[in-house]
């Protein structure tokens, strides 16, 4: 019944992915009131079935992460709003940047995390389940020298991708759409944050790198 109630929980609010420590953000302030906006969490949820919870389930506390980024806002939005607690479930919401690794450790039940470190969390036997996805696409872009010109140029070049690119559904989608190979092999790919690779391209020591 927990995984049910977890699992209805994150598809409600459009959640996806060792922690320093929980913190109860009960006691912070949402800046705008539901009477405010009219919102009503009560009605909202009211079509929702999730069956009924034991006194177990009720007087559990769910832990939730979610890291410093705008596309997990909704963690907060459900805690302001009273959402949770229409649903008759308590949670505790923590920002965190380790996110995966409180999932993994068993520390957080529930949190957001980007879709290639779970994949590659579960390929190594973290028993993880993915309830729902947050958002498909986003801003995502593949930076390249001038002197690619056309796509098939790419293979064989220095690239500051994901080492695990071929699991990544954007370069995915790209290789599919573009016609490049998916697999790391046919690349020599560098580690480095958006910011040096930015500045490699520059000088010349990469021919791209995705952002």
């Amino acid at each position: 019944m927990k995984k049910q109630a977890l699992s209805c929980l994150l598809a409600v609010s459009m959640l996806t992915p060792a922690l320093a420590g929980c913190h109860d953000s009960g006691n912070e302030k949402a800046a705008v009131s539901n009477e405010a906006i009219g919102y009503d969490p009560e009605e909202a949820v009211k079509d929702f079935e999730f069956g009924e919870l034991n006194d177990t389930e009720k007087d559990y506390t769910i832990e939730m992460a979610y890291n410093n980024c705008d596309h997990m806002v909704a963690a907060i939005i459900g805690e302001e709003s009273g959402l949770y607690d229409a649903l008759g479930l308590k949670i505790n919401v923590t920002k965190s940047g380790e996110t995966l690794k409180g999932l993994t450790s068993g520390q957080v039940d529930v949190g957001y995390n980007g879709i290639e470190g779970v994949i590659l969390a579960v390929n190594q036997g973290a028993p993880l389940f993915m309830a729902a996805a947050n958002h498909l696409g986003g801003s995502e872009y593949l930076v390249v020298s001038n002197d690619i010109t056309d796509p098939s140029q790419i293979e064989g070049k220095t690239l500051a991708i994901d080492a695990e690119c071929n699991i990544n559904p954007q370069w995915l989608n790209w290789c599919a759409e573009y016609g490049f190979s998916d697999q790391p092999s046919d690349y020599n790919i560098v580690n480095m944050g958006a910011q040096d690779a930015m500045v490699a391209l520059k000088a010349g020591q990469i021919d791209g790198f995705k952002t």
